[in-house]
């Protein structure tokens, strides 16, 4: 027997979860271009259309909602700390009022509402100069990227404040102003994003992110 293709699972999972909806929030934050942002929007909704419509599941787009966030006085420029406030209070609110069929209302293992995606201007840029250097929107391979966070990270120094200031936080360049191996996101190929492989893969263990994660400057494929 064949396994179960991604759109499948999460098919299968909606199901098992009474939930209606499944798919990325994505917060915009940069203001300066409205036509690349319109454009940015178009890509990654006809990409992932077109993905779940060539699969063995097409009816999986019924429920497939891209979540766009624009409130430009409060997320232009805002940090990724900003985002994972706003982000875990929308979470929150949001798996009971998106899934009112829901017996159990937690977050836990559910990838739209354990991570989120940050467009900033270079990630803009990325994903329109790659779409701009291609003859359809189904053909993007490499250069574009998106910011991938995870919404419940935190630097070790506070999980752990008894570690403060040890040996792990000297290893690296800062980022953020942190200096650990993990700072709580990678840039992702905009082609991986779009697909359900990779939402159906962050589906389950929190661990997997580990599967994945390269320290920014690298760029995630999968």
């Amino acid at each position: 027997m064949p396994l179960p293709s991604p759109t499948q699972n999460i098919q299968d999972s909606l199901r098992a979860l009474k939930h209606d909806k499944w798919g990325w929030v994505i917060y915009r934050c940069t203001y300066g271009d409205d036509e690349a942002w319109n454009r940015f929007k178009q890509i990654i909704n006809q990409r992932s259309r077109k993905i779940i419509a060539e699969s063995d599941t097409p009816e999986a787009a019924d429920s497939l909602e891209w979540t766009f966030v624009e409130d430009r006085a409060a997320l232009d420029g805002a940090s990724r700390d900003q985002l994972r406030a706003r982000f875990k209070t929308w979470a929150a609110d949001a798996v009971r009022t998106e899934q009112p069929r829901a017996d159990d209302h937690g977050t836990f293992g559910i990838p739209r509402y354990s991570f989120f995606i940050q467009v900033d201007h270079s990630a803009l840029e990325s994903v329109i100069d790659e779409a701009l250097q291609t003859s359809e929107i189904q053909d993007m391979l490499g250069e574009g990227y998106v910011n991938f966070v995870d919404a419940n990270w935190m630097p070790l120094s506070e999980r752990f404040p008894a570690d403060e200031g040890g040996e792990c936080d000297e290893l690296h360049e800062p980022i953020d102003g942190c200096r650990e191996e993990n700072v709580g996101w990678m840039k992702m190929a905009s082609f991986t994003i779009v697909g359900p492989d990779f939402y159906d893969t962050m589906s389950g263990f929190p661990d997997v992110w580990y599967s994945f994660y390269q320290r920014p400057p690298e760029t995630v494929i999968y």
